[in-house]
């Protein structure tokens, strides 16, 4: 799968970005709500990384289902807060749904409110709800809340938390920074991640 983060522009279009705010990747003040689309796909969000990517610029949501349709699953986080935006949940659902792609796709997010109204609007579409915090009962945050994964910390996870997780019937999918593969599957989690995906090996991992 590939994971990718969706704003709103300020003329409410569904733009792939994960910052919240500009000044990191092109120097620019506020934030992706703040501009249109018509000039955030002007910005060169490449070049920082690398010269080999400089001139890529920021797609559209649509253009990216539209590429993805029938070649790789999508992990999309919808990005809420500071400024929260029922109008983006509700988008983003129905790009998914004119695509053709519930079944192709998981939606996550830090804000319950937001993933229960994806449910709301189709309940075939998975979604994950991603926490940051060491719990004595990770299931205590999900009560009464309709979810289907739930996505911790990789540092602050134990085998236990998993095995919680597991019992109750949710998948684990965990994300972070910090990655022990190896321990991460022993441990049955469900998906592993890398912002290097060439950079790993399957064989290696497991032996």
């Amino acid at each position: 799968m590939l994971e990718l983060d969706v704003q709103f522009t300020a003329d409410r279009q569904v733009i792939v970005f994960h910052d919240t705010h500009l000044a990191a990747k092109v120097g620019l003040p506020g934030m992706i709500g703040d501009y249109s689309a018509e000039f955030l796909r002007t910005l060169d969000v490449g070049g920082g990384f690398d010269a080999r990517f400089a001139g890529t610029t920021m797609p559209l949501l649509d253009e990216v289902l539209t590429w993805a349709n029938g070649r790789v699953p999508l992990l999309i986080e919808l990005k809420q807060g500071p400024v929260f935006s029922p109008e983006l949940d509700q988008a983003v659902v129905e790009l998914i749904m004119d695509h053709k792609m519930v079944e192709e796709i998981v939606l996550m997010g830090f804000d319950q409110v937001s993933l229960q109204r994806v449910k709301r609007l189709n309940p075939r579409i998975a979604t994950s709800f991603i926490f940051s915090g060491r719990l004595l009962n990770p299931l205590s945050i999900i009560d009464g809340f309709d979810v289907n994964a739930l996505s911790p910390r990789t540092d602050l996870l134990t085998r236990e938390e998993v095995d919680i997780i597991h019992a109750a019937g949710y998948a684990c999918s965990p994300g972070g920074f910090w990655w022990d593969y190896r321990t991460l599957v022993a441990w049955g989690v469900d998906t592993i991640s890398s912002n290097n995906p060439a950079s790993l090996h399957w064989s290696e991992i497991m032996n």
